[in-house]
């Protein structure tokens, strides 16, 4: 079995993971606000930060991916494919119709947490007590009923309890300090089992059986963080910080290498070569287009 295949054919399984820590970030980035101000004026704080921090950038690379398909003038003259663009640049789910840029199905569930994440502000304290009844009433009614619309699919989605998951997490290490005694293991039980369901060593069909897995492998490193104040290297913040970037480039990378033919995933070397790809891609469009295009309208805007 090629390299790739056995790391990467669960390579949707980061999505879930990208919600937990969605979920765990949003905890902290809204502690501090002063709900004795105008709780309206926070509220629409917050939906411009979410905007600028994730629309600009998938805007552009939607429409390159026009470009790079050949069909730019096609998305504005066929019915159906206008109706796909404006739903892409919505973030409306389709049924079974991916976004144009493909890797925006998961955005549409991140716009939505932010909508109701936004709306939960009007709650003040009882926030999170909001969200968490929200979305698993939405969960509990998808597991009930069959929707034929895209919008209802995703709102009713069991995916949607993984930001719920990253919300409890980090208030639950807020308030709880873990001893290291128990940290460690924990960290390592989360992270083998993650390990073992990624390698088909543990079969699960179930994707509500899951979730735990997913969620105790995101926990093993916050806890792990928490318990031993681990800041991280420099190449992790690196990391951290073009990750937006690379996981919207990395498919551009992926058709350059399919247009010269470049056969993958064979050999150690040649994937370790394309990981370098893709990294460098992703920090410059971070350095020069996500960041420079971020302060613009943080400045403009006045936030």
């Amino acid at each position: 079995m090629k390299l790739g295949d056995i790391l990467f054919k669960k390579g949707s399984i980061g999505v879930p993971i990208f919600f937990v820590i969605s979920g765990f970030i949003m905890v902290f980035t809204t502690e501090k606000l002063n709900f004795n101000k105008n709780n309206l004026k926070q509220i629409i704080l917050f939906y411009k930060k979410r905007i600028i921090r994730i629309v600009p950038l998938y805007y552009i690379l939607t429409l390159l991916w026009m470009i790079i398909g050949g069909n730019f003038f096609l998305y504005f003259t066929d019915k159906e494919l206008y109706t796909r663009f404006i739903h892409s640049i919505l973030f409306l789910p389709q049924k079974d119709i991916f976004p144009i840029l493909y890797l925006g199905w998961s955005l549409n569930y991140e716009i939505f947490f932010y909508l109701i994440f936004g709306i939960s502000l009007l709650f003040k304290k009882n926030r999170y007590f909001f969200i968490i009844i929200f979305f698993i009433i939405t969960s509990i009614l998808g597991l009930i009923f069959t929707f034929n619309n895209g919008y209802s699919n995703m709102v009713t989605s069991h995916l949607n309890l993984y930001f719920i998951i990253g919300i409890l997490f980090a208030l639950l290490l807020e308030k709880f300090s873990v001893p290291k005694k128990w940290a460690i293991p924990i960290s390592i039980i989360g992270i083998a089992s993650f390990i073992l369901f990624l390698l088909d060593l543990i079969s699960i069909d179930n994707e509500l059986l899951v979730i735990p897995i997913i969620s105790l492998f995101v926990f093993s490193f916050l806890l792990f963080d928490y318990s031993f104040h681990f800041k991280g290297k420099k190449s992790l913040v690196f990391l951290g910080d073009i990750s937006y970037s690379l996981y919207l480039s990395h498919p551009f990378v992926d058709i350059f290498f399919r247009k010269f033919k470049v056969d993958g995933y064979l050999n150690l070397p040649y994937f370790i070569f394309k990981i370098i790809i893709v990294i460098i891609v992703a920090a410059f469009l971070y350095h020069f287009v996500e960041k420079k295009i971020t302060e613009y309208l943080k400045l403009k805007l006045k936030i």
